[in-house]
């Protein structure tokens, strides 16, 4: 992960009990946050474990398989 970063509070998350579609990630099981930012309200993977309401992260550029895509990256507590 590197690059663009961008504040984001999750508004609310899952987590899926499947195989992610990217190999690289989430072959266990992955979460999905809907995370609210300054330009609105997002669904993106979660890096790390799933993340409760109100946790302050940020939005991580990264690149799974040949996909560009962000992540949403709980700040440290």
């Amino acid at each position: 992960m590197s690059g663009f970063q961008t504040p984001a509070t999750v508004w609310s998350s899952t987590f899926v009990p499947s195989k992610s579609p990217f190999p690289e990630f989430g072959q266990d099981g992955y979460a999905v946050a809907w995370v609210d930012t300054e330009d609105g309200r997002f669904q993106v993977l979660v890096d790390g474990a799933r993340p409760v309401p109100g946790t302050v992260g940020r939005l991580v550029s990264a690149t799974l398989g040949e996909d560009a895509i962000e992540m949403f990256v709980a700040d440290p507590t």
